[in-house]
Order: C-alpha cells, then structure tokens, then sequence
C-alpha cells in the first residue's frame, strides 16, 4: 500500500508555505472541469481553491532556505515520506492567489447547485472560501 504522500512546498511570487499532504493531484483536479493537469507538460496547472485548501492555513515564510529547512525537518520526522520534498510553483501573490480562489469558489458552487452533487468534495468549505471567512483564524 502506497503513503502517497510528501512534503511540499508552494512558491508563489511573494512567499513560501509548507504542507505535509497525501494525493497532491488533487492540486490540479477541478470540480467544474475535472483535471487540469496537462499532459504534455511536466509542470502542475494549479486550481487556486484546491491551492487554498491545501496551503491556506500553513504559515509562511518569505524566505527560500527557511522553507526548505522546516520541509526536510519535517521529511526527516516522518517514519514514511514517499514523495519526499517537492515544489509547487504557483506564479502570482499570494493575495492575488485567494483572490482566485473566492471567484473560483463561487463558480465551483454554481456548478454543484446546477449539476448535483460532487462527491468528496465539501461545499461548506468552498463557501468559507468564497466569502473569506476560511481565511479568518
């Protein structure tokens, strides 16, 4: 049986988050359109709800070497790291980031009231996305 997991990195233009996550496919994996994930390219096309999901409530750090140490200390602690530490780069702020993430959301929403139901997918949280309050601590 597979952990699937690891530890990644999101850099955006302005800053670095660290997220210890299983499935990271789902990085790309859309309600509205299923999976953007490109073949033919080797780098991720990033849903900015399912970046938001993912990193919204790490901390982050502005500088390179201090995210890549807190994501080898915690690759090391781990007793199983499949993937190890990667990188997701997402080139936008990350204010510009949630600010995709809130219209996407609203869209995500329209979508599942329109077509039913998606399974495994939380439309309490797509709504605390799209009106903010996912962002409040």
């Amino acid at each position: 049986m597979s952990a699937d997991n690891g530890i990644y990195i999101l850099k955006a233009r302005d800053q670095y988050r660290v997220a210890h996550l299983c499935a990271i496919d789902n990085v790309s994996w859309s309600i509205i359109d299923g999976n953007w994930q490109n073949k033919k390219e080797t780098r991720w096309k990033c849903v900015p709800t399912r970046v938001v999901e993912m990193w919204g409530k790490c901390k982050y750090t502005r500088d390179e070497n201090v995210a890549y140490r807190i994501a080898h200390k915690w690759a090391n602690s781990l007793s199983i790291c499949e993937y190890g530490v990667n990188v997701i780069t997402y080139n936008k702020t990350w204010k510009h980031i949630i600010e995709d993430a809130k219209e996407y959301a609203k869209k995500e929403i329209d979508f599942i009231r329109n077509y039913g139901n998606v399974d495994n997918h939380n439309i309490e949280l797509l709504k605390s996305i799209s009106d903010g309050s996912f962002f409040i601590n």
